[in-house]
């Protein structure tokens, strides 16, 4: 029993998120948003495989910079042969300690780090872009969660009015102020509530495995998530989910624009890109320039050495070099090269401003959408207040024998349609809010 009372506990502690500080996430808790978030840049293999990439293109920036250092190799070797005896004696063996110093390439080394430099940089422009994406995508999945816990809410509501509804009937029936035809009408919509509880269920399964998911867990991980603004959407006996004006900051379409066009991960990469082609461009017009070279060199026969310190310089030897290549037919190669990179540069540019066009479009239709949600959840409020205004009007009036069931049954349709549209409503809003973020390229942890 307590082994399996460990592994319970050892599969609900999640110790990698931290912060650098060695925090734990006990996921058998409720999880906030910014709960899911972290963990899931943590645990998500997409993330994983970002880090190291970005780690790949520091070696690289390193191996590009050590080009500016000089270069040193020790050799031996042992040998013997038909005319060598084998032994230990002079001619067996050999060693050798060299160094070479490059003093000038013609900028070739400058070229070579600038660009490992910006790879390194479109790097983590990629790495940025891949962690507002998986934010992104973990906040659609938790309001998506927390959407289908409250409609879950909602059908238990309107099953407990349908029972009601069946037990009134049945009751009018009986005391003959109703006909067989609005008890069966009752039950039938009591059994569809109870299918319409039935689906939601297992939406809220399926969502809950989807986030899961995204956070790079199991996805039949039990995980239980905590709504920030439960107050604002939970029923109470008087009132069904009313929900005040969400209070957020006002921003403009052009605001929103000109901070996109700033701080897109996107825009950002195409713009080193952009300068990495410049440089690929000036190295291709080198080829066609006199290359200069200067190189130095100094060398240590060891074995020697080691046998008669006393006579360093006997052993030693450096030599400098200068070289000039003068570049007369290459078949046309080297400016077809540079041909090639001038073509890379104005298609480069060419994206840049596609992307930037399609980037405004995006940021458009994200502002758009946000001013739609803010309205369709004051409409949805008002929805909702009505239907249950028309609902209560309506069971009284039946119950005073002054309309028939299948009004009662629309009323209550009605209600319905009003509850899950304010819902859809409250959360459609709090995800076009971290669009348009996403868009405009801000969007992040929460503090």
């Amino acid at each position: 029993m307590r082994k399996l009372l460990f592994a319970v506990v050892a599969v609900l502690i999640i110790t990698p998120f931290s912060g650098g500080q060695g925090a734990t996430i006990d996921i058998s808790e409720q999880l906030t948003l910014n709960h899911c978030i972290k963990l899931a840049l943590e645990q998500s293999p997409s993330m994983r495989m970002a880090a190291l990439d970005l780690k790949t293109a520091e070696f690289d920036v390193a191996d590009a910079r050590s080009n500016y250092w000089p270069q040193i190799n020790a050799s031996g070797q042992y040998r013997f042969s038909e005319d060598i005896d084998f032994g230990w004696e002079r001619q067996n063996y050999d060693a050798s300690l060299n160094a070479s110093y490059t003093l000038w390439d013609h900028g070739r080394r400058e070229a070579g780090l600038a660009q490992a430099r910006l790879n390194e940089q479109v790097v983590q422009s990629d790495y940025e872009n891949s962690r507002q994406s998986l934010i992104f995508g973990v906040t659609e999945a938790y309001y998506a969660l927390l959407e289908a816990e409250k409609l879950i809410d909602v059908n238990d509501k309107l099953l407990e009015i349908s029972k009601g509804n069946v037990e009134k009937v049945t009751a009018f029936q009986e005391a003959g102020r109703s006909i067989p035809a609005d008890v069966a009408a009752a039950r039938v919509q009591q059994a569809n509530d109870e299918l319409a509880i039935i689906n939601a269920q297992n939406n809220l399964e399926l969502a809950r495995a989807r986030l899961a998911s995204l956070m790079g867990l199991d996805p039949g991980t039990p995980i239980g998530v905590v709504d920030e603004d439960a107050a604002l959407v939970s029923p109470d006996a008087d009132r069904i989910f009313t929900l005040p004006v969400l209070l957020m900051q006002e921003v403009s379409l052009e605001d929103s624009l000109a901070e996109a066009m700033e701080k897109r991960p996107e825009l950002a990469r195409l713009r080193i890109r952009l300068a990495s082609l410049e440089w690929s461009l000036k190295l291709a017009r080198l080829d066609r320039w006199p290359v200069i070279t200067a190189e130095y060199g100094y060398n240590v026969q060891l074995d020697d050495y080691l046998r008669d310190r006393d006579n360093f310089k006997e052993y030693r030897d450096w030599s400098a070099m200068a070289r000039v290549s003068f570049p007369i037919f290459d078949g046309g190669v080297s400016k077809r090269r540079e041909q090639s990179a001038e073509i890379a540069l104005e298609q480069m540019k060419e994206s840049m401003i596609e992307r930037e066009r399609s980037i405004k479009l995006e940021v458009q239709q994200a502002y758009l959408n946000l001013e739609r949600a803010k309205k369709s959840l004051e409409i949805a409020k008002e929805q909702v207040t009505d239907a249950t205004e028309s609902l209560n009007v309506t069971l009284g009036r039946y119950e005073q024998t002054m309309v028939i069931f299948l009004e009662v049954l629309s009323a209550q349709s009605r209600y319905a349609q009003a509850l899950t549209n304010q819902i859809r409503a409250f959360y459609d809003l709090k995800i076009t809010q971290r669009a348009l973020e996403k868009a405009v390229g801000t969007l992040k942890v929460e503090d």
